[in-house]
């Protein structure tokens, strides 16, 4: 049977097929959805492919930067061989086919386009009016797309020297977004010295405002108002601080939030701030977080890597569990046929042969799927095999594994199974554990 699937290119360049038989497939950048694409601008659960009597219907869920099939923004739209359905501001592509050979090569024509794009903003970036952020935000766009080194650290380096050199602050902090706050990452004073952990010291009230509604605070000539009382301030006997929000979309939301601080502040008069020095660093931040996004994104992409580099080999193991041949005896004829929806699943088939010379054929199902549903198949297939080669009868062994999964599981966790047993005569017998229906064809 001919299902249909989708096409695209990975971020390393390769071609990768997504074979579509569920009712419904989600898309998006979070690890649940079936097809998990990394790029920042796919939400979360972007897109749904829902299947019906005529075919296969996409949806958009709500994205925050749209569903586009054959180039017009859709809200749900049947799928006909051939479509190009495109996710976010990137365009990423996936191309739909039903069953027919495939002459398009997405990866070919998604690196040529991505290509096109870097060289185009390398070659932008020529004008002396750019700032060297700007430059270093193109080449990371460039290093994303060909998977070359960068060194996050010279990147935050970099960025604290320009904002240290426009504003003659004595110190500069970049903290970032953690579950208990917002954190230190790297510091620098004003002669570009690094500066520890243990030099962080800043204004939490400062932070907090920024961090709260995301706009910039300066106060480069003097501190008032209700940050001059703050007991940290004094205490480090400040006189002048800038804080700006480093905002950005994360893997973690759809949305623009502030995902970092750039902290500067000085025990002296930092340069008089004008509305242009300002505007500056302004710039200055919204450049950089445009570099942590993309260093984000590439940190995603890596760990998804690492992630399916140790599926792969996780599927391999459990493909290794399966029969490596099949039962071959007179009058009979075996074929089994194993394919997760994914990587590794919790459905099996086996076959085993008891001391009194019968074969027993074991088809199981374990509720959900992925690496936990694999794990309990492993569970059931080791506990049926020891139990049917202790010579103990099939029903007896089917309440032993049944008893110890009961003892061993969570509740909400279960399996199917259908399981028969046959001698070389013909006669034989099966018990089913809540699987499927078994079907019985005989001649005439």
């Amino acid at each position: 049977m001919i299902f249909p699937y989708l096409k695209w290119a990975s971020p390393e360049g390769g071609e990768q097929n997504y074979v579509l038989t569920a009712d419904e497939v989600l898309i998006g950048r979070k690890s649940d959805a079936n097809i998990v694409l990394t790029n920042p601008y796919v939400s979360r659960h972007h897109a749904k492919l829902m299947k019906r009597e005529q075919g296969y219907f996409i949806s958009d869920l709500n994205s925050t930067h749209g569903t586009y099939v054959n180039g017009e923004r859709i809200e749900k739209r049947e799928l006909r061989g051939g479509d190009r359905i495109c996710l976010g501001q990137d365009q990423v592509e996936l191309l739909y086919f039903t069953g027919e050979a495939a002459t398009t090569s997405i990866s070919c024509l998604k690196e040529v386009d991505d290509l096109e794009k870097s060289i185009n903003q390398l070659a932008s970036i020529l004008p002396a009016e750019y700032s060297d952020l700007e430059k270093i935000s193109s080449i990371l766009d460039f290093q994303y797309q060909w998977r070359k080194t960068f060194s996050a650290e010279k990147t935050f380096h970099h960025i604290l020297h320009s904002a240290l050199k426009i504003s003659g602050a004595e110190r500069g902090f970049i903290l970032l977004k953690q579950p208990e706050g917002f954190e230190y990452v790297v510091g620098m004073d004003g002669s570009g010295r690094m500066l520890s952990q243990s030099d962080f010291r800043t204004s939490k009230t400062v932070v907090s405002r920024v961090a709260t509604e995301g706009e910039a605070v300066f106060m480069s000539e003097g501190i008032a108002g209700e940050f001059g009382q703050q007991e940290s301030i004094l205490a480090m006997h400040l006189v002048a601080v800038a804080c700006l929000p480093l905002q950005w979309i994360s893997a973690q939301s759809d949305t623009l939030e502030v995902e970092g601080i750039l902290y500067l502040d000085s025990t002296k008069t930092m340069h008089v701030l004008s509305g242009l020095d300002q505007k500056i660093l302004n710039k200055l931040a919204l450049e950089a977080a445009n570099v942590f996004e993309k260093l984000e994104a590439i940190k995603s992409s890596e760990e998804r890597k690492r992630l399916e580099q140790e599926l792969a080999m996780a599927q391999e193991t459990q493909k290794s569990l399966l029969p490596h041949s099949l039962p071959q005896f007179e009058n009979f004829y075996i074929h089994a046929f194993n394919q997760p929806t994914r990587y590794v699943g919790g459905d099996f088939y086996d076959f085993l042969q008891p001391n009194n010379g019968d074969w027993i054929g074991v088809l199981a199902d374990v509720s959900g799927k992925g690496i936990a549903a694999s794990l309990l198949s492993s569970l059931l297939q080791g506990a049926l095999h020891m139990q049917c080669r202790s010579g103990a009868e099939p029903e007896e062994a089917l309440n032993r594994v049944n008893q110890f999964l009961c003892e061993k599981t969570a509740a909400e966790k279960f399996a199917t199974l259908f399981l028969f047993a046959l001698n070389t005569e013909g006669s034989g017998r099966f018990i089913n554990a809540g699987h499927n229906p078994a079907y019985l064809f005989r001649e005439g």
